[in-house]
């Protein structure tokens, strides 16, 4: 066996042995202690993957650019992990089973970042996706809880059905079911077909994608999801499941050449420009922090449909193709490290997740306000900043690419999420309206909340080091 299956095949060793460990004996502390080393032992795993040479398989395609995406996701999950322990320690729910769900969902989103065959594809998509369900609906106590796990459960199920029919479209046109099957130079003789089953079949897939990645029209479960499920499950929905969900849908485009269907390019350029729009407007609305999360994740993900349209490089002012990769990389780890940041800081101030609850949390907390106004500045694309970085990599490799019209709404989105994102930092700096002197911090906090904050700022001020490996990887 390639030993590129080596961090999948210690996230499978480690559900069993949790597995086996739930069915001897209950203990909080075992379950955690077993899944942190499982993760950190895959983590390690893939980092050591990441200067191997690239082979393909029929199932799967292990490359340079997959294992550092795979790698940035197994260190977000270490770090949510080491976080988890003390919010499910407050609750009344059994924690056990809560880590087996995050290993299940794991195994499931790492195999999708590796799949490059409709089957395995699917096979991992269901197994992340049915994880979740229960991760969703875990908290007995919270019946918000239990009607966000039957909505995913329902929108979910008709998502993979989506999918499911595009994947049976492609493979009654081309009798294959690897990602390249779709290729033009494979399909030259529908080329006189406006709308053949292969692109009727693609369109499929993306509408499932796309409620994957709540991207308009199919974003509005995601707010809902993100309040109703427990906070550790929220962050591991917007991270995990649409990291995994977008590289599939890059590879898609990237190795089965999507982009040269001209129906395909349009529905993504609409879909982007609506999603960059509607997001920010619906998040503008929102008084909870949480649902301003929620629509802004929308308006991000349009921005990373660009490099989707950026993929067919007829254009490119750089003449480097690899640029955009390295750009798409950066933006997407750029804003997930935020993102895994801001939920940190959230499961400490617990439930203060309305705006007003953070109404003069400078002067109670000023630690966790500077880091989350750090982290709001992030998203919102202030200099400084790692999510400045990835919008200028953005805005370059839009440039490069001469996509005029969609940079257009792309600044007006960028303006208009300015307001919300500034919003919260400057209720945190004014007079609190609550008398309630919170406890102190402890030192776990502190040392996470001077992670997050120097994370941020120093790979904001420093990109060099990220962006030469980034380089390294995609040339």
């Amino acid at each position: 066996m390639s030993s590129h299956y080596l961090p999948a095949g210690i996230l499978l060793s480690t559900i069993l042995i949790l597995l086996l460990s739930i069915a001897l004996k209950r203990s909080h502390i075992h379950a955690f202690l077993i899944t942190g080393v499982g993760l950190i032992g895959a983590c390690l795993a893939q980092v050591s993957l990441i200067e191997a040479p690239a082979t393909s398989e029929l199932l799967f395609i292990f490359t340079p650019v997959n294992a550092l995406i795979s790698t940035g996701l197994l260190v977000i999950l270490v770090f949510l992990w080491s976080q988890i322990y003390h919010w499910l320690d407050k609750s009344d729910n059994t924690n056990e089973e809560y880590y087996l769900l995050l290993l299940t969902a794991s195994l499931g989103a790492v195999s999708m970042i590796a799949s490059q065959h409709f089957a395995s594809f699917f096979l991992a998509l269901e197994l992340m996706s049915l994880s979740f369900v229960g991760l969703i609906a875990y908290s007995n106590n919270n019946p918000n809880s239990q009607e966000a796990g039957i909505k995913y459960l329902v929108l979910s199920a008709g998502a993979s059905a989506l999918i499911l029919m595009g994947i049976a479209l492609i493979y009654l046109q081309t009798g294959s079911l690897t990602f390249d099957a779709v290729s033009t130079n494979k399909l030259q003789h529908l080329a006189s077909s406006p709308l053949s089953l292969t692109t009727s079949g693609m369109i499929f897939i993306l509408t499932g994608l796309c409620f994957k990645l709540s991207l308009v029209p199919c974003h509005l479960w995601v707010a809902d999801i993100f309040e109703g499920a427990p906070l550790p499950t929220t962050a591991l929905l917007a991270i995990v499941s649409k990291l995994a969900a977008f590289i599939v849908l890059w590879r898609m485009f990237s190795y089965g050449e999507w982009q040269t269907d001209s129906t395909i390019l349009d529905v993504i350029a609409l879909v982007a420009v609506a999603s960059m729009l509607i997001g920010n407007l619906l998040a503008l609305q929102q008084d909870r922090l949480l649902r301003i999360l929620a629509f802004s994740s929308i308006s991000h993900f349009g921005y990373l449909l660009i490099f989707l349209l950026l993929l067919e490089g007829n254009a490119n002012l750089l003449n480097d193709i690899s640029f955009n990769i390295e750009a798409m990389i950066f933006y997407l780890l750029a804003y997930m490290l935020t993102l895994t940041g801001t939920f940190s800081v959230l499961m400490q101030l617990e439930n203060n997740t309305s705006i007003k609850q953070l109404s003069g949390l400078f002067w109670r907390q000023p630690l966790q306000a500077t880091c989350l106004s750090v982290l709001m500045l992030s998203l919102a694309g202030i200099p400084l900043t790692i999510g400045f970085m990835g919008k200028f990599y953005l805005v370059a490799a839009a440039i490069s690419g001469q996509l005029w019209w969609p940079m257009i709404f792309l600044v007006i989105a960028s303006v208009i999420g300015l307001y919300f994102y500034l919003r919260i930092i400057m209720v945190m700096l004014g007079k609190a309206e609550s008398s309630e002197v919170p406890c102190k911090l402890d030192m776990r906090e502190k040392v996470t909340s001077w992670i997050i904050i120097i994370t941020v700022i120093g790979v904001g001020t420093f990109p060099s080091v990220f962006a030469d490996i980034l380089r390294a990887v995609t040339h």
